[in-house]
């Protein structure tokens, strides 16, 4: 996480809107949030998009409707 958090300031400004095509476990998107990055992950596996869901939705107590299950 710590490695991710370092790119994503380099690389982008708070506001920016990060694209993560293989979200996984949503790591990517608790760093985003954690750095005031936008964020939107796209998941194929359903085990993977509930687990990054359910992560996100917990740790920020919000709803997500950016998280895109392309199954």
């Amino acid at each position: 996480k710590n490695i991710l958090t370092g790119v994503i300031q380099l690389n982008t400004e708070p506001g920016d809107l990060v694209l993560d095509p293989f979200m996984g476990s949503g790591t990517l998107g608790v760093v985003c949030k954690h750095t005031k990055r936008n964020y939107i992950g796209m998941e194929v596996d359903d085990k993977y998009y509930q687990i990054a869901k359910e992560r996100i939705e917990h740790l920020y107590h919000i709803h997500t409707n950016v998280l895109l299950n392309l199954k």
